[in-house]
């Protein structure tokens, strides 16, 4: 009757960890936090974040790594998409004068509405010395929606 009631209680235990599992898999990670979580293992980010290419030169790079970092196709394509993302440098340049990577990927999070992010970014075009235009305002909020 003992061994029962713990089998039973362990199989209930395992039972929920297998259902749990798929949950946080599933749990969409931002781009930028997915680089840093594959490609940081065996390299630091500096050399890749530097280098301006297009998304097919970074998915070419990265298919050259992708067994050895364990990167599932659709994380190659969506790390590539951020690495060669066209509006990633305006983006570094003009945001990252003031915030660093972590409080700009916290606000989005904050911000799950893209009118909300639209209204941040304009807030922040507004502010002294952003000389962030109206066109480069355009073009990060999309780099925002389309990455973050």
């Amino acid at each position: 009757m003992k061994n029962s009631v713990v089998f039973t209680g362990l199989l209930i235990c395992l039972l929920g960890f297998f259902r749990a599992a798929p949950a946080a898999a599933l749990r969409k990670i931002p781009a930028p936090e997915l680089f840093y979580i594959k490609c940081t293992k065996c390299h630091g980010a500096d050399e890749s974040l530097k280098r301006h290419a297009s998304k097919e030169q970074f998915l070419a790079i990265i298919k050259t790594m992708q067994f050895g970092a364990n990167i599932s196709d659709r994380e190659m394509e969506r790390i590539a998409a951020f690495l060669g993302h066209p509006d990633r440098p305006l983006f570094e340049v003009k945001c990252t004068q003031c915030h660093d990577m972590n409080r700009i990927q916290q606000a989005r999070l904050e911000r799950k509405k893209d009118a909300a992010v639209k209204a941040l970014v304009e807030r922040m075009r507004t502010m002294d010395k952003s000389g962030i235009s109206e066109k480069d305002a355009a073009a990060i909020y999309q780099y925002l929606i389309s990455i973050y």
